[in-house]
């Protein structure tokens, strides 16, 4: 057999195998889906979680995954699967509203002060802006100035309608690229290195110190978000709680969220 026949043999073999591993996958969710559907949440659980720790990852894993806790009573790993699929897909209103509920059942709650609106708006499309997403509405815009800027040199010289048209598809197309691309390196920027966790008991302790018999500086509870500031050995964090308290935890309290 040449060479050539090898390799296409190989290479058969080779979306053979993908496809079979592919449709495994699809059908081990399924069953997870399933599991949950029949209420056996724990075995809806240890479904997703093997998926997760064979390399599949993806928002939907993530949010079933999510609805699997919230159903079983676990609340802190519930909000922290459904905020893993957020990172993926920010603007996925299921994640949206499964957070929104679980947010009125948390302990600790702060009351933010007021913003003016037009910022708020802001902040809010800024955390649901989907990067990817928007690279590529950049891209359609983009070329579609291109077009127009074609048509406008070879076709548009001999006609005023059509060239003040193509001109106009060309400041707008351009002015609504520019502006996307602004919000898109500020949701970036945002997100960069920023690392986040969940508290997954009843009741942590943060430390003024990372040591125990240090001095205990507030308390936190179950579901609560966090930054994570440093670890030390993965047994400590430094944490800050909306900024203005910060502390050490023990690492095993928490479910990192970006890892």
């Amino acid at each position: 057999m040449s060479k050539k026949y090898l390799l296409i043999l190989l290479l058969l073999f080779s979306l053979c195998s993908l496809y079979a591993v592919n449709l495994q996958r699809e059908t081990t969710f399924k069953e997870g889906v399933s599991a949950f559907a029949a209420e056996d949440y724990e075995r809806s659980i240890n479904i997703f979680l093997g998926l997760m720790n064979e390399g599949e990852i993806s928002w939907e894993l993530y949010y079933n995954l999510g609805n699997a806790y919230y159903r079983k009573g676990e609340l802190g790993n519930a909000i922290r699967y459904w905020e893993k699929a957020k990172v993926i897909s920010p603007s996925q209103e299921d994640i949206i509203y499964n957070l929104n509920i679980a947010e009125q059942r948390l302990i600790d709650k702060v009351v933010l002060p007021k913003i003016f609106p037009l910022f708020k708006w802001y902040r809010d499309l800024r955390a649901r802006v989907d990067v990817a997403k928007f690279i590529f509405i950049i891209g359609v815009l983009l070329f579609v100035a291109l077009l127009a800027l074609a048509f406008l040199k070879y076709y548009g010289k001999n006609a005023k309608a059509p060239r003040k048209l193509l001109i106009t598809i060309v400041i707008v197309s351009l002015s609504f690229g520019v502006i996307l691309t602004a919000v898109a390196l500020d949701a970036g920027s945002n997100r960069k290195d920023q690392h986040h966790a969940i508290v997954l008991e009843n009741t942590v302790n943060i430390y003024s110190e990372p040591d125990e018999s240090s001095t205990i500086l507030f308390i936190l509870h179950e579901g609560s978000k966090v930054k994570v500031n440093k670890k030390i050995e993965d047994i400590w964090m430094n944490i800050s709680y909306f900024d203005d308290k910060i502390g050490w935890i023990k690492s095993e309290t928490l479910g990192e969220i970006e890892e």
